[in-house]
């Protein structure tokens, strides 16, 4: 299927070549850096929302309630995180929240089988919130920089797709590691790359 998959895509991108009107005209190469960080970052987040109320049910003992309520804190810190970097343009601030992210996730890797919520898993949860809000709102503002007006509805759709295409494929990989743990420690090590890239001077940030 994977073999398929690819042959397809490769069509698919031969045909778009050829074509006077493609769903993907070359001038949007301008954010193609920030739409594979964001596809990056969506493999990173949908690995987080996988794993985590897995863990809290299966490891815990969380009943499905009880792992949605307990994700509330993070829920909050998502959105904090959000408005507060919406109103902030320093450059670091990408590379600083990823990194916050990537420490959350260690963090969480380390988590026990007993684990309680206070001792183990609201800390973890709070930087991994503060980390969230800060990478997709800076990716997501990247990925329409440099852009025509005219292209900001094909940039919105395009950074949007990248990651849930970057969830899925990401998801399919972690789905493959021994652990929840396993799963948060690679998903730390990848939002550390994402970071080192983001801090590349090849656009503001």
């Amino acid at each position: 299927m994977a073999v398929i998959g690819l042959a397809l895509l490769c069509l698919f991108v031969v045909l778009q070549r050829r074509s006077a009107t493609p769903l993907l005209p070359a001038r949007m190469r301008v954010v193609a850096v920030p739409n594979v960080l964001m596809a990056l970052l969506g493999a990173v987040w949908l690995g987080l929302f996988y794993f985590l109320p897995l863990y809290q049910q299966r490891a815990l003992g969380y009943s499905p309630l009880e792992a949605g309520l307990t994700q509330l804190p993070l829920a909050l810190v998502v959105t904090l995180s959000s408005w507060f970097t919406g109103k902030v343009s320093a450059r670091r601030v990408l590379p600083a929240g990823l990194l916050v992210l990537a420490a959350g996730l260690a963090w969480l890797s380390r988590t026990p089988a007993d684990g309680t919520f206070f001792a183990d898993l609201l800390g973890p949860m709070l930087l991994i919130g503060a980390g969230l809000g800060v990478a997709f709102v800076r990716l997501t503002a990247l990925a329409s920089t440099g852009v025509p007006a005219a292209d900001n509805g094909l940039a919105g759709g395009l950074v949007n797709a990248t990651r849930q295409i970057g969830g899925a494929i990401g998801l399919s990989f972690l789905t493959l590691l021994p652990s929840s743990g396993a799963a948060f420690l690679a998903c730390a090590a990848l939002t550390v790359l994402i970071s080192l890239v983001s801090a590349l001077p090849t656009r503001k940030a």
